[in-house]
């Protein structure tokens, strides 16, 4: 899979949300993208009116019962 690119704002971000989960950033953003995908999660795309290209409108999953566990060697 190819790396992800995000804007310096949003890794910081999630740097702080991994690190305060006591988490890898990698692992945060591939725990929440398996939840996503394995919770039914859903991507609607179309036009963009204002111009080239599509809106992206990911629709996430509103209930989710299953808890991703991660075992202590698998955290960082």
């Amino acid at each position: 899979m190819a790396d992800v690119k995000l804007s310096p704002e949003m890794k910081q971000k999630l740097e702080a949300m991994a690190a305060g989960a006591g988490l890898s950033q990698e692992r945060l953003v591939a725990t929440l993208l398996e939840a996503f995908v394995e919770g039914g999660g859903k991507v609607f795309v179309g036009p963009w009116k204002e111009g080239p290209g599509v809106r992206v409108l990911p629709d996430w999953p509103k209930f989710s019962s299953k808890v991703a566990r991660i075992a202590k060697g698998d955290m960082k």
